[in-house]
């Protein structure tokens, strides 16, 4: 059922592995990170995006910022919110956050981890507006820093402080306040 917690971890379809190689590139900012995450060479990442953007007609602008870099494009967005829905659909959120907060993310079969450097970090409000995450594990003060006040804030651990900052999605925000009540 949609929204449920999954049972096992979450497996991109090979369909859609492309169009999420992009999302993890405008993520993490580098082929190596995006390489990391994904469980490929970085040779490997170089060469299907080089491949999907000749395809597609993608260009990359690097002096973008975090989520524009290598694909800005209105019909993207779409391409990528259709991803997400399956993702979604399956009980995990994309979740990202400072790599501290991953040996606590660690385990938690419901979300896709990203750690983000510094740059995408500072940049988590237009991340989450692009779809590019569903939420962000923050402190209170990184919360506090954010530029927006249109996201569903829960408190994920309480011995360590964070807090889980969501989109407002009724899909996300169920399978988050679902994960909270199960940590």
């Amino acid at each position: 059922m949609s929204g449920d917690l999954p049972r096992s971890p979450y497996r991109i379809p090979s369909v859609l592995r492309d169009l999420v190689l992009v999302d993890m590139l405008e993520l993490t900012g580098s082929t190596v990170a995006a390489a990391q995450l994904l469980n490929v060479s970085q040779p490997s990442v170089s060469r299907r995006y080089r491949r999907l953007a000749a395809e597609m007609g993608l260009q990359q602008q690097r002096s973008s910022p975090p989520g524009r870099r290598f694909c800005d494009t209105v019909w993207m967005r779409m391409l990528r919110q259709g991803v997400n829905r399956h993702r979604l659909a399956c009980g995990v959120l994309r979740v990202g956050g400072p790599a501290a907060a991953e040996p606590l993310v660690r385990g938690w079969i419901w979300a896709e981890w990203v750690p983000l450097p510094a740059a995408s970090l500072s940049q988590s409000s237009a991340l989450l507006e692009l779809d590019l995450l569903d939420g962000v594990v923050l402190d209170r003060d990184q919360i506090s820093a954010l530029q927006t006040s249109d996201l569903n804030v829960l408190p994920l651990a309480e011995a360590q402080q964070l807090w889980l900052c969501c989109r407002h999605d009724p899909l996300v925000e169920e399978i988050a306040r679902r994960a909270c009540r199960s940590q």
